[in-house]
């Protein structure tokens, strides 16, 4: 009985694997922020949110999904309701690209602007597949398990989340002159000077 319950509970976090990375990151990032030592502000949090989504909801699940799509391309193209074709390989190479990319920039000292690039791109990317998932399933009535349901629903909400993260710690940096933020942006020699001439003169 209880080998029947955790066999199905693997299966679902196996199956669902971009949900479950998404949930995963999102309780990583708590951790972190639980453990954080100095102020909590809006800035510090919301950057680890940041990070902690693109490291495992992104990065690690792009990983993920080179491998469902080049090793078990069969079985993928399966349950999304597919025929196999080279294409798989296409897209298993895209998801490694974005997967490296996303590991790149997963970085307290990585350029905020970057951050916003892989999420962005990645929910245009996500929120792409979702409108043709409905598709699939509007004109050729493609109701396959990886076609509709949570994968359709996680390409969505995970998506959004990710630009809501990047909205709030935007605006947190704004407001937050203070104390250091994840994601910082390199500033010019010009303001480095500005600010020494400022300490100088205080």
């Amino acid at each position: 009985m209880i080998s029947d319950v955790i066999s199905t509970v693997l299966a679902a976090v196996i199956g669902n694997y971009l949900i479950s990375c998404f949930v995963l990151g999102l309780l990583i990032a708590v951790v972190k922020v639980l453990r954080w030592r100095g102020p909590r502000t809006a800035s510090v949090v919301s950057g680890f949110f940041v990070n902690e989504f693109i490291f495992y909801a992104l990065g690690v699940a792009f990983a993920i999904n080179f491998v469902m799509h080049s090793v078990f391309g069969d079985y993928a193209a399966k349950t999304i309701g597919w025929s196999q074709s080279p294409f798989q390989l296409e897209l298993a190479l895209a998801s490694l690209g974005f997967a490296i990319v996303c590991f790149l920039v997963y970085s307290r000292k990585a350029q905020f602007r970057a951050k916003v690039g892989v999420v962005v791109g990645a929910a245009v990317s996500g929120l792409g597949d979702a409108a043709g998932h409905v598709y699939q399933m509007v004109v050729n009535s493609d109701y396959a398990v990886n076609n509709t349901g949570l994968l359709l629903i996680g390409d969505i909400v995970i998506n959004l989340v990710g630009v809501a993260f990047i909205v709030w710690h935007a605006v947190a940096r704004r407001s937050d002159t203070v104390h250091p933020t994840d994601a910082t942006t390199p500033r010019s020699p010009a303001d480095a000077r500005l600010d020494t001439t400022a300490q100088v003169t205080r």
